[in-house]
C-alpha cells in the first residue's frame, strides 16, 4: 500500500515540478480590459512578482477586451488544461452574469471556470463635476427629483458593475436619468471632465488623482466602511441604507485543470500577494488586498451573487435597461 500510494503521488507530483521549471514555457495571463486601466496595472504587478518564481519562464500580460469581459475568459475557458492561461476575472462577471435577467452571457462561467485565488477588492466612487449644482449625494438626489430624465450617468456595458449600480441608484433613490454607455472608466470620466456628462460609479484607482486635482467631485463611496484616501467623503449608504458596491478581482482557469494543478497556482499567487513589498504597492494605487484559497474566492463569489440577487429582485432590473 505504502508503494502504491508513493507512486501514485510521484505520478502527480513529478509532472507539476517538470512543468514548473521547465525553461521556455510562458505562462498567459488574460487580462479581458484594455490596457492602462486598474486590471491592467494589476497583472503586470503579478507579472513582475511571479517571474522569479517560474524557473526561467515568464508570465505574459495579453489584453483581450470587449462583450463586458467575455472575449477575455472565453480564451481563457478555451485553453487546455495544462496551467499555462490564467484570467484576470472581475466578481462582478463571476456573480451576476448567470442571474441577471436579459444578460444571455455567451459563457457559462460557473461550468467553463474555475476560480483559483482572490485577489484584492477595489472601492467604488460616484463622481461628478465639480461645476454641478449639487455637492452630495442628498443634493443630487433632491436635483434630479425636481429635474427628471435631465441628468445622466455612465456605465461601461450591459451586466457590468457600473450599470448595476446606476440601475440600483435610479431605484433607491426614485430618480431618472440617462443613461449612457462607454467603453470604461477612463473615456466615462474624461466625458465628464469636457462636460458631456455628469456622473460615474468610478474604481476609486482609476478617479483618484482627478479628485485630488479638484477636476473631480466625490459623492459618496460605495465602500463598507471609510476609505482613509477620501477620509471626508460620506458612505453611500448613509443616505441610501445598505447601499454597498464595491468590486473585487481574482484569478481564474479554465475547468478540468487537476486539483492539484489549481492548488499550485494558488499557493504561488498568494506568495506573491503576502510579500509586504508587493501588498504596499498595492496598497499605494489604492487596491485592497484580499487574497485566500479558492475555496475563499468561490465563497466571495457566491457571497457577491447573493447580494446582486436581492438587488436585482429589488429593482426588477435587467440587462440592457
Amino acid at each position: 500500500m505504502l508503494r502504491y500510494l508513493v507512486t501514485v503521488w510521484l505520478l502527480l507530483i513529478v509532472p507539476l515540478l517538470a512543468w514548473a521549471q521547465s525553461p521556455g514555457r510562458d505562462v498567459r495571463l488574460i487580462v479581458p480590459y484594455a490596457p492602462g486601466g486598474t486590471v491592467d496595472t494589476l497583472a503586470r504587478l503579478l507579472a513582475d512578482a511571479l517571474g522569479p518564481e517560474l524557473g526561467g519562464n515568464k508570465i505574459v500580460v495579453e489584453n483581450r477586451s470587449g462583450a463586458g469581459t467575455f472575449i477575455g475568459m472565453q480564451v481563457v475557458a478555451s485553453a487546455p488544461p495544462d496551467g499555462q492561461t490564467l484570467g484576470l476575472a472581475s466578481n462582478t462577471t463571476l456573480a451576476t452574469s448567470p442571474i441577471l435577467p436579459g444578460a444571455n452571457p455567451p459563457l457559462d462561467t460557473d461550468r467553463y471556470l474555475m476560480p483559483v485565488a482572490n485577489l484584492i477588492r477595489v472601492p467604488i466612487v460616484l463622481v461628478g463635476s465639480p461645476q454641478a449644482p449639487y455637492a452630495s449625494l442628498v443634493e443630487l438626489i433632491a436635483y434630479a427629483r425636481v429635474h427628471p430624465g435631465k441628468l445622466n450617468i455612465g456605465q461601461s456595458g450591459t451586466g457590468s458593475l457600473t450599470q448595476m449600480l446606476a440601475i440600483r441608484l435610479m431605484h433607491e433613490a426614485d430618480i431618472r436619468m440617462e443613461q449612457i454607455q462607454y467603453r470604461g472608466g477612463t473615456p466615462a470620466l474624461l466625458d465628464i471632465l469636457a462636460g458631456n456628462s455628469q456622473l460615474y460609479f468610478s474604481l476609486l484607482t482609476e478617479s483618484i488623482a482627478y479628485i485630488r486635482e479638484g477636476k473631480l467631485r466625490p459623492l459618496g463611496l460605495a465602500s463598507p466602511s471609510p476609505n482613509p484616501a477620501l477620509p471626508a467623503v460620506p458612505l453611500l449608504k448613509d443616505t441610501l441604507p445598505g447601499f454597498v458596491g464595491d468590486v473585487g478581482y481574482g484569478v481564474v482557469i479554465a475547468a478540468g485543470h487537476s486539483a492539484e494543478m489549481v492548488e499550485l497556482w494558488s499557493r504561488r499567487l498568494n506568495q506573491a500577494m503576502d510579500r509586504p513589498d508587493f501588498r504596499h504597492r498595492l496598497e499605494a494605487l489604492h487596491m485592497i488586498p484580499v487574497n485566500g484559497s479558492a475555496e475563499a474566492y468561490r465563497a466571495e463569489i457566491l457571497a457577491d451573487r447573493e447580494t446582486w440577487r436581492r438587488v436585482i429582485q429589488a429593482t426588477g432590473m435587467r440587462a440592457g435597461e
